[in-house]
């Protein structure tokens, strides 16, 4: 069966970040079931990172093109989203330009989730992917209700479910990437990588390659189409690891010495708010809370039972490792 371009096009929105690009270079290569034509969405085509993206990925046979749009302007997500097959979307915490002081501003994230939906709906895109979350106040039992930046990312899920009929959720853990964040890991004046995220040393969570591991899963499923991973969850998540866990691969793989020492919540809570806004500090606060006491013979944050994480082997494909993320990107401390 031949197809035409519009119906191997995907439009990725936040190509230029790190899931997106990811995304964007699983698409293009021939590893996933691809190729596709990819229009990478982004505010501004003639940024640096945007021309990056364009000389980083770009094909021999031209498959990936940058398209203008913002997720909080309806009408330029219809125009990139116009004439394509599938949409692999994101929404993010951080409002652009904007730092958020009131908690209530960070509903604008749903926002943008639901002008997502409402230009796929409206444009007949066959299949939209979401890099989504759980609900974190039912897997707490109501314990924490302010892990705004999870619960709307589950609440555009629970939108798309119920307004496309071709939606498929990808849903991460906790990004490798962050251990660039001193709120993650540090390098000590006595030249010790401390690991501080505030769980207790034996405390297990799951870790995902953002740009790898995303770009994979997301690929994949557009590979097996519509019909068979539309309602469909699928996690892509790492194995689990301790925080003591990952100072010792990190020593082992790299040689340095390394310790979890954990920093308070409050101190981690002040350290992530400083990019999204003082807002967003309670937030983070009561997701490491969380994290620390959830229940391990649960999966994802502790909101699904063990045999949901089956559901990605219909991919085939299993989520890095700590190990496979520092060989992948070289990573050997802050």
């Amino acid at each position: 069966m031949s197809f035409t371009q519009s119906q191997q096009t995907i439009v990725v929105v936040g190509a230029t970040g790190i899931q997106g690009s990811g995304v964007v270079r699983a698409l293009l290569s021939d590893e996933y079931g691809g190729p596709w034509f990819v229009r990478a969405l982004t505010q501004d085509p003639s940024s640096g990172k945007a021309q990056k993206l364009l000389s980083d990925y770009q094909t021999t046979d031209n498959r990936l093109s940058l398209v203008s749009g913002h997720v909080y302007d309806e009408s330029s997500l219809r125009s990139a989203f116009t004439g394509a097959y599938g949409v692999f979307a994101m929404t993010s915490e951080r409002y652009p330009g904007k730092l958020i002081t009131e908690e209530w501003e960070l509903k604008h994230e749903i926002n943008a989730g639901r002008n997502i939906i409402s230009a796929a709906k409206e444009c007949c895109i066959k299949h939209l992917v979401f890099s989504s979350l759980p609900d974190t106040v039912k897997a707490s039992d109501g314990q924490f209700k302010r892990i705004h930046h999870m619960n709307n990312k589950h609440s555009i899920e629970q939108l798309a479910r119920k307004e496309l009929n071709g939606f498929t959720s990808l849903i991460p853990g906790f990004f490798y990437t962050n251990l660039v964040w001193p709120q993650y890991c540090r390098l000590r004046e006595d030249g010790v990588v401390q690991f501080c995220m505030p769980l207790p040393g034996n405390q297990m969570a799951q870790w995902t390659d953002p740009a790898h591991d995303m770009g994979a899963f997301s690929a994949k499923i557009f590979h097996l189409g519509v019909e068979k991973t539309k309602g469909k969850a699928f996690l892509a998540l790492g194995p689990r690891i301790t925080p003591e866990g990952m100072a010792k691969v990190f020593m082992r793989v790299t040689g340095k010495p390394a310790v979890h020492s954990p920093i308070s919540f409050e101190e981690f809570g002040r350290l992530s708010s400083a990019l999204v806004g003082p807002a967003f500090k309670e937030d983070a606060i009561e997701m490491m809370r969380w994290a620390a006491v959830a229940p391990t013979d649960k999966t994802c944050y502790g909101a699904f039972e063990l045999e949901v994480e089956q559901s990605s082997e219909d991919l085939g494909l299993t989520a890095s490792s700590f190990e496979d993320w520092l060989a992948r990107s070289g990573w050997t401390g802050p």
